[in-house]
């Protein structure tokens, strides 16, 4: 993660950047495995986009789950949020980075419902606190011989899932 947020994404070698982020965050293991993960993240269609218009990474967003003056509120960090000037006007495409071991479409479909309400809270916390529909929100699951890029299915319904857990778990 620590690479994908400084990296400028038209770079053809990310080398540098990854040992000098894996020392400054204790990242011990095999660089060239980190290394190649980078390598992988940066050829994501989604971030091949981004790198063309304007994005942010690693972004902070919080906000209530509704109008509601008692409404719990959201919290997290996008890993890339990125401004899609479409037909229907701006908008955003939110991508979380994933290192999980994917061994074939049955784990890759299960690890994407694991992640589904997570995506689904970014997207609801960068809607309400930005004004801005969120289009997507893509998972992209890293591995060393390439990434696999997976949408949130029913991106509306998961993010009504998270406004009603998130009032359940405070009581209101």
């Amino acid at each position: 993660h620590g690479a994908l947020e400084l990296l400028d994404f038209d770079t053809t070698d990310p080398t540098s950047v990854v040992r000098e982020r894996s020392v400054a965050e204790g990242v011990l293991g095999d660089l060239r495995t980190v290394d190649a993960l980078v390598r992988s993240g940066l050829t994501a269609d989604v971030v091949r986009l981004a790198a063309g218009v304007r994005h942010w990474r690693e972004l902070y967003v919080a906000a209530p789950v509704d109008d509601d003056p008692d409404a719990p509120v959201i919290e997290g960090y996008i890993d890339l949020a990125v401004l899609d000037d479409g037909p229907e006007g701006p908008g955003l495409v939110i991508v979380d980075y994933k290192t999980d071991a994917v061994a074939d479409a049955d784990a890759l479909a299960a690890k994407a419902e694991r992640y589904r309400l997570q995506g689904a809270t970014y997207a609801l916390a960068a809607e309400r606190s930005t004004g801005l529909p969120v289009r997507r929100v893509v998972l992209c699951f890293l591995a060393t011989d390439g990434t696999t890029e997976v949408d949130v299915t029913n991106l509306a319904g998961a993010m009504l899932e998270v406004r009603a857990t998130a009032r359940e778990l405070v009581g209101v």
